[in-house]
């Protein structure tokens, strides 16, 4: 079968691979449809993040069951699915105190990982214990369906910074990740999001969903105490990466900062002094904790979420579709227009 595999030359590059097979009773297969390109992708692509050689990339997936282990219940072939990639042990530590995405591995050396550390789902079929597989609902589409991992990320993230109807959010970015973050927030009517985003095409499509949506160069201290009375962000997401000098700025007394995107090579100094003084906490959330239910049912009550699906494109494509992503050729540097939220693969 096709696939896409981060190579031991550290490039992404379309390999033919031995179609899998189940091989515990309790496992399923299935025929993957749609898979995301995800920020983690795009990190190990631009050597932001490491990747683990010769191992097939994606995570971000929904699909069809074709086959099924004999120990398998609630599932059966035909089952349309969204995937789990944290494999979590259920024996280590973590596991044990209820907190599997904090997983360590039954070796110690971290959560096997689809896409990451095991095999993932940029490829025509892929295997994985059933209890890591959801059914969706008859009446959702593949494409919003493709959205509930990075969904289930976002609302883990807000439940630990415990966002409120009271809060003053502000979203760093608004790539799929970061629109997703509004769509959330506006969901729980928070008093007021707000969204940046350098890229008109993308700054578009954040107006449609946030209360403000607006360049990083406006947002300037007229702009802020204008829209909150003198006040600052009682809550501050930066889904780029790289924003915490700009979320260092804009936080209020009491607020928190939650950085979400990746980026292994940033880093930024801040005074711990201003912190307690304040009372501003930052909020790191790690993998996604018991948020696939909560947020199938929340994606069932979000219309228009599968229109950020806004390109697919066949895994023998997948320069094309990095690039845009990207916004410039990988290897000729040039630049490359790109007018897309998410992208996905139709293995």
């Amino acid at each position: 079968m096709e696939a896409l595999v981060w190579t031991t030359k550290n490039l992404l590059e379309l390999d033919q691979r031995e179609e899998p097979q189940i091989g515990s009773p309790t496992e399923v297969k299935i025929q993957i449809r749609l898979t995301g390109i995800c920020g983690t992708d795009l990190a190990v692509i631009t050597g932001k993040e490491e990747g683990v050689p010769d191992v097939i990339r994606g995570h971000e997936a929904v699909g069809i069951i074709v086959e099924t282990g004999e120990q398998v219940t609630g599932l059966q072939v035909g089952d349309r699915v969204v995937i789990d990639p944290n494999q979590s042990c259920g024996e280590c530590y973590f596991c044990g105190k209820d907190q599997p995405h904090l997983c360590l591995g039954t070796d110690g050396n971290g959560m096997v990982i689809s896409g990451l550390n095991a095999p993932g789902t940029f490829a025509e079929y892929f295997v994985i214990d059933s209890r890591f597989v959801h059914r969706i609902p008859d009446s959702m589409s593949l494409e919003a369906a493709v959205l509930i991992e990075p969904l289930a990320c976002v609302l883990h993230n807000f439940l630990e910074a415990n966002v409120s109807q009271y809060d003053a959010v502000l979203v760093l970015g608004s790539g799929p990740m970061g629109i997703l973050c509004q769509m959330v927030s506006k969901a729980l009517r928070t008093r007021v999001t707000v969204a940046t985003e350098p890229n008109p095409y993308r700054l578009g499509f954040s107006e449609t969903i946030a209360d403000v949506a607006i360049t990083p160069d406006e947002l300037t201290e007229e702009f802020v105490s204008g829209l909150l009375d003198g006040r600052k962000f009682d809550v501050i997401i930066d889904t780029v990466g790289n924003q915490l000098e700009t979320a260092d700025r804009w936080i209020d007394r009491g607020g928190r900062i939650v950085p979400f995107g990746i980026n292994g090579t940033y880093k930024y100094t801040f005074s711990p002094t201003k912190y307690i003084q304040n009372g501003v906490r930052i909020i790191g959330a790690g993998e996604y904790r018991h948020m696939f239910g909560p947020a199938l049912h929340l994606a069932g009550q979000m219309p228009g979420l599968e229109d950020l699906v806004t390109r697919k494109y066949k895994l023998g494509e997948y320069e094309k579709a990095i690039h845009e992503l990207l916004g410039y050729d990988l290897k000729s540097r040039h630049r490359v227009e790109s007018e897309t939220i998410k992208t996905v693969f139709t293995p």
